[in-house]
């Protein structure tokens, strides 16, 4: 596949002017860039970071916050809070913040049998947020359950699980916020660190029955994925068959069916991970590279369509991971 700067701070200049004008305002200059939430690593460990879709502003709010890892980043609906994990060496817990670094708690506590607490993710009626929970027994089994927690009151719910042979990752809310895909993981041992040998992405409706649905086919490991807009396409990452060297992108249906091809970077050496959808549904941020022996992953972009892939922020280059886009408030 050819390559090709995508103007990512063009599109996401664009949402934003035609929202503003669409809610009956005509600003006489172009509204600031939306931000981009992503990690980074600071050299001494992974933390949280944002910038401009324009390459500007960039810091990390949260840097003299604890210690350890600073992970998995998320938006609240309205795009002024965060939530995020944060490691204390331990131990994996939940944390939410404004998007300055102010006002930062701890939502979640992983105590006691708890091992960690991972990939939250925020509801879009901003009540709840979704994330995998995997706990070790006295007996050696690794537990692992898909849960969710009240904001408000920190009230935890059970909604998928206990499995001791599989646990879940990667959760996300659908848009109307009926449905979570997620990531069904299977292990080859009992212990919470056991190997992995099938991940199936797969989704659930979260209705009395909580049907479940498996999308793909366990052996291309698909992982990180996220709803378009609105609502019809789930993008994700992949081996492109069994037995591959590194993931490509793919989008599919919420139902299932063929899945469609969006990068082929694998072919130059290059693997794509993490992707998220533009506000506007036009493409995808994501991290990874275009080719072998670059380094450190990027945050990439490209158009559903599978062209303009390059650089997410135009001429400049960042290195990080897990991107998310700002919501419009």
């Amino acid at each position: 596949m050819r390559t090709r700067k995508l103007t990512v701070p063009a599109l996401l200049a664009t949402v934003v002017l035609v929202s503003a004008c669409s809610a009956g305002h005509a600003p006489l200059e172009a509204a600031p860039a939306p931000w981009i939430l992503f990690q980074q690593d600071d050299g001494a460990r992974q933390e949280v970071a944002v910038v401009r879709a324009d390459g500007t502003g960039r810091t990390a709010p949260l840097h003299d916050l604890g210690e350890g890892h600073q992970t998995n980043p998320d938006w609240s609906p309205d795009g002024t809070r965060i939530v995020f994990v944060m490691s204390d060496g331990e131990r994996d817990d939940l944390w939410v913040a404004d998007v300055d670094g102010e006002h930062a708690r701890k939502l979640l506590d992983c105590r006691g049998s708890c091992r960690w607490l991972d990939d939250p993710d925020w509801s879009p009626d901003g009540k709840r947020i979704v994330y995998s929970r995997t706990i070790e027994r006295a007996d050696g089994w690794g537990i692992g359950t898909l849960e969710t927690v009240a904001v408000a009151t920190r009230k935890v719910r059970v909604e998928l699980g206990p499995w001791k042979r599989s646990f879940t990752a990667g959760a996300r809310f659908s848009p109307d916020g009926r449905q979570v895909v997620f990531e069904k993981v299977h292990k080859t041992g009992r212990g919470p660190d056991s190997d992995v040998d099938a991940v199936t992405l797969s989704a659930v409706r979260l209705d009395k029955n909580h049907s479940v649905r498996a999308l793909t086919d366990p052996r291309l490991f698909a992982a990180t994925a996220d709803w378009s807009p609105d609502g019809k396409r789930i993008v994700y990452s992949a081996l492109a068959e069994p037995d591959g060297e590194a993931p490509d992108l793919f989008w599919i249906r919420p139902g299932g069916g063929e899945p469609t091809r969006l990068t082929a970077v694998v072919d130059n050496g290059g693997f794509a991970a993490e992707p998220t959808w533009l506000p506007d549904g036009s493409g995808v941020l994501f991290s990874g590279l275009l080719e072998a022996g670059l380094g450190s992953p990027e945050l990439l972009a490209v158009r559903i369509d599978g062209g303009g892939l390059g650089s997410a922020l135009g001429d400049q280059v960042v290195f990080g991971r897990h991107p998310r886009t700002q919501p419009a408030s």
